[in-house]
């Protein structure tokens, strides 16, 4: 914990803990809730497949491209004037999604969405890896963390809803509204910490330098990333393998819900056992399982046994995730916590723009349930490759 930080007579880090996890819980359920109805509204917008895998690709290829670089400005800068301008765009781009009226305007908006997201979610991990007690770290991520992935589990929910009831105008205008009531909080309730020390001491180091110069965060990156490319099999392609076996677009909804919604709740517990284990093992024994997982899903001939599965990834990744950012915390702590949490953040970004389209390209190959062993094969494989590299002697 920085010296800093200490000076602050408003710094409470149980507090802030609180309000940056409901900001985040909240500003998720808002992006949530537009999750499930982009696709039509795609469509309705006169998008084809392919058009569609853009606009769906734009979001995250834009969290790849500015979210090392905010990280790295945040560390300079202040962390609350980017979480602030990120939830007012939020605000601005609920009106953006509606007045959308065509593809090339729905993907500027979805890229737009995309640099807003770097300021909110990853910035808040920095800011919680700092106030963090050093023995609690891992509970403290772990809780915001868990905040993240129930507004995550919970938005699809409430967008359903609000657009079956009000429209689908209506689902957007509530993304807006959630962001403005939390960037109040943030506000209100956030401290305006002075800048760390390790910013001027990392000011000359690049992000790949970073990279480079941290094994640790080398294994973190990259078994994220073959994680994210290979899960995206499930989270992207499961409505399809549930039409093909006669599981129903509600327990599809279902199967994805328990998985997302396990690894919120495991978030703390998972936090909790990685400040008091090895938190190495931990990752890669929940990336290996979670490969395990993803594999096995062509197993599944009915709901029952998809649910298992299903439950299994999510457990998985409740044990690994929290371990993964209390490596990362560890990490910014040398070299800028802002720019950590952006590279562990671009990673996953990678990962979900890599997995649709090789995924894609195996299901017109070889069919829906070669998806399932390939993601399973990326994550296994990729998780072994880095595992060797990661204890293979240093060269001098």
């Amino acid at each position: 914990m920085s010296p800093q930080l200490q000076k602050s007579s408003e710094y409470v880090p149980a507090r802030i803990l609180f309000w940056l996890s409901a900001s985040v819980g909240v500003t998720m359920i808002g992006m949530g809730i537009i999750w499930p109805i982009m696709p039509v509204y795609a469509v309705q917008l006169g998008a084809g497949g392919t058009q569609l895998g853009f606009i769906i690709a734009a979001f995250n290829i834009a969290r790849s491209i500015f979210n090392p670089m905010v990280g790295r400005l945040t560390d300079h800068l202040g962390r609350k004037p980017f979480m602030l301008g990120g939830l007012f765009c939020y605000a601005l781009l609920s009106v953006a999604y509606i007045q959308a009226g065509s593809i090339a305007g729905l993907i500027t908006v979805r890229f737009a969405h995309g640099v807003a997201a770097v300021c909110v979610a990853p910035v808040a991990m920095a800011v919680v890896a700092e106030i963090a007690p050093p023995h609690r770290r891992g509970l403290y991520m772990g809780t915001l963390s868990m905040a993240l992935m129930l507004g995550v589990g919970a938005g699809p929910i409430l967008g359903g809803i609000i657009t079956d009831w009000l429209g689908m105008d209506a689902a957007f205008v509530a993304m807006g509204g959630l962001a403005l009531l939390t960037s109040i909080g943030i506000l209100v309730f956030m401290p305006r910490f002075e800048k760390p020390t390790y910013a001027l001491q990392s000011h000359g180091l690049s992000l790949l330098k970073i990279l480079g110069q941290s094994r640790i965060l080398q294994l973190v990156f990259f078994i994220r990333f073959f994680s994210a490319a290979g899960q995206g099999a499930v989270y992207t392609f499961l409505p399809l393998y549930g039409a093909a076996t006669g599981i129903s677009s509600s327990q599809v909804g279902i199967l994805l819900g328990v998985n997302v919604l396990l690894i919120a709740f495991l978030q703390r517990p998972g936090g909790r056992l990685a400040d008091r284990t090895r938190p190495i093992p931990l990752m890669v024994a929940g990336i290996v399982l979670s490969g395990l997982a993803v594999a096995a899903m062509p197993l599944a001939s009915h709901f029952r046994s998809a649910l298992l599965f299903n439950i299994l990834m999510g457990v998985a990744n409740g044990i690994a995730v929290p371990a993964a950012l209390l490596l990362a915390g560890r990490e910014g702590e040398r070299a800028g916590m802002g720019s950590v949490m952006g590279l562990f953040d671009a990673a996953l970004s990678l990962g979900f723009i890599v997995s649709p389209i090789l995924l894609g390209m195996v299901h017109d190959a070889f069919g829906i349930k070669a998806i399932f062993y390939v993601g399973g094969a990326i994550i296994l494989g990729g998780t072994l490759l880095v595992v060797i590299r990661f204890w293979a002697p240093r060269r001098p």
